[in-house]
């Protein structure tokens, strides 16, 4: 089961760094729920690939991601959260931005296959100075916090 967890989040590493949205988004539950790292809120496989969609063809074009898990705790046989550390490198106005973050994953068994049924991503403030955050922020193209379709 571990590995097949891993698994999951070499997949979203891999086809973050293709930008391949619809790989990406594939091994989320249809109705998912994905909230982003400035707290948006995406519901459903086709919102996540939309969402992602967007932002690599715009502040997130080039960009690499790596992920790494850290802690997997189960929740009986089906079900587990899959912590995770991620480090995103991208360009913006000409400059190397890095931010750190703590992507978490809730994910179980659906006929013998782990899909994602929600995705919850926490920037690590500490990981990132104060000046590139706002122009994260500004550059953003889903600044909004609440649920969006």
């Amino acid at each position: 089961m571990e590995n097949e967890l891993r698994a999951l989040v070499a997949h979203l590493q891999d086809s973050w760094n293709r930008y391949d949205s619809k790989a990406f988004a594939s091994i989320f539950a249809e109705d998912a729920d994905f909230i982003h790292i400035l707290g948006a809120h995406y519901t459903g496989r086709e919102s996540i690939d939309k969402g992602h969609r967007t932002i690599w063809d715009t502040i997130y074009k080039g960009s690499k991601n790596r992920m790494e898990v850290y802690k997997i705790r189960l929740l009986g046989e089906n079900a587990a959260v899959v912590f995770t550390q991620a480090t995103l490198e991208f360009f913006q106005g000409g400059e190397e931005v890095v931010i750190k973050s703590r992507p978490t994953l809730i994910v179980h068994s659906n006929n013998g296959k782990w899909e994602i049924a929600a995705f919850q991503n926490t920037l690590q403030k500490e990981a990132v100075s104060d000046e590139a955050l706002e122009k994260l922020v500004r550059a953003h193209p889903f600044p909004g916090s609440g649920p969006e379709k």
